[in-house]
């Protein structure tokens, strides 16, 4: 691998792609919709009734007690929560494992068990407001683990449809994991394959073919500028919108392998295309399945739990489950996500060499 040819690629496609208004509306598109409905639609709780068990002095448990519409029920054993949950119709019900708060300033994760409501809605904000509390008092998302014997209140209706990964999810996560994949797809869909077209109709892309950057160098700085450009759309739409909560670690590789796969499938389509209006026709059909996953999730689906089935064969599903669950404090159940989405980058990586050998021959 020829390094200085790979950054000599990526950085002249950076700079055309920065000069290129309709390209950098690709990226900024997406912030700025997610900051507007991140304001519309902003669903952090005015009101709170919060039940929690601490067997030692916490400042969770100082911090929650002072917050303005948050009413808390302290109970003196773990079996009183529950009880008490059902007793004041509670959204939320916490039990803090011994040396919660040490653990916190020692920069472990402490294992955090939850009990729900019967509000779906209640509970998914009240969730949210519990882990930005945490992560405030600790400093350093993600601070805590969740434990959750008791599913959500409508767990059992999406884990029907397939969907179970997004009862966990508040209104504010789920437009972040939206908007996250949107930037995405686009970049993917549309930018790289935008910039591949483009030399194509310049001839500048056979002009690279025959220097001495092999394939492998061309398809590595592609991937750099769409990885570039996707990465930075996602780290500001999530630093705008309180995404960096839950398992961070794992929404940041989500969203790397997410990027990846989808910069290569711009890639590939932008190989198979020689021109900017057959391009942008493509684009859109592809862009629609690829968005499939997370717009499902809004969308009840009756009895037809098969399509809920079905669009797990689709890359992104991957990542929107991966990020749902690492929202929700719940990343452990999506390593086998994370595999998926390198599985597919693998294979997607062998196709987009294929292509630009096929373009030689």
């Amino acid at each position: 691998m020829k390094w200085r040819t790979v950054w000599a690629i990526a950085w002249k496609d950076l700079v055309d792609a920065l000069r290129n208004a309709r390209l950098l509306l690709l990226v900024i598109m997406p912030i700025g919709f997610s900051v507007l409905y991140g304001y519309l639609f902003r669903d952090t709780p005015t009101s709170a009734e919060i039940v929690i068990y601490s067997p030692q002095p916490s400042a969770l448990v100082t911090r929650l007690g002072e917050m303005e519409g948050v009413s808390l029920f302290v109970v003196d054993s773990p079996q009183a929560v529950a009880a008490k949950l059902a007793e004041e119709n509670a959204a939320l019900g916490v039990v803090l494992p011994t040396g919660f708060d040490e653990a916190l300033r020692s920069g472990e994760r402490p294992q955090v068990e939850l009990l729900y409501g019967e509000n779906a809605d209640a509970v998914r904000a009240t969730q949210r407001l519990l882990l930005l509390t945490v992560d405030d008092l600790s400093g350093r998302p993600p601070a805590v683990r969740l434990r959750t014997p008791s599913p959500p209140p409508d767990q059992g209706e999406k884990a029907g449809r397939g969907m179970d990964f997004l009862a966990g999810l508040d209104l504010q996560g789920y437009f972040v994991v939206l908007w996250v994949v949107m930037g995405l797809v686009m970049t993917g869909a549309m930018l790289v394959p935008t910039l591949v077209v483009e030399e194509k109709e310049k001839g500048t892309l056979d002009a690279l073919l025959v220097t001495p950057a092999g394939y492998s160098e061309v398809v590595t700085g592609k991937v750099i500028v769409g990885m570039v450009y996707a990465l930075i759309g996602s780290l500001i739409i999530l630093a705008l919108n309180g995404g960096f909560t839950g398992d961070v670690a794992v929404s940041l590789a989500a969203i790397v392998l997410g990027s990846l796969a989808l910069t290569l499938i711009g890639l590939l389509l932008g190989g198979l295309v020689d021109n900017l209006s057959t391009l942008n026709t493509w684009s859109s059909f592809i862009m629609l399945p690829l968005l499939l996953p997370i717009l499902l999730a809004a969308i009840p689906l009756g009895r037809l739990g098969f399509v809920a089935e079905a669009v797990k064969l689709i890359p992104t599903y991957h990542l929107v489950r991966g990020l749902s669950l690492a929202l929700t404090g719940r990343g452990g159940e999506a390593w086998g996500n994370l595999a998926a989405l390198a599985g597919v980058t693998a294979l997607l990586f062998g196709a987009v060499l294929w292509s630009l050998r096929r373009q030689e021959a």
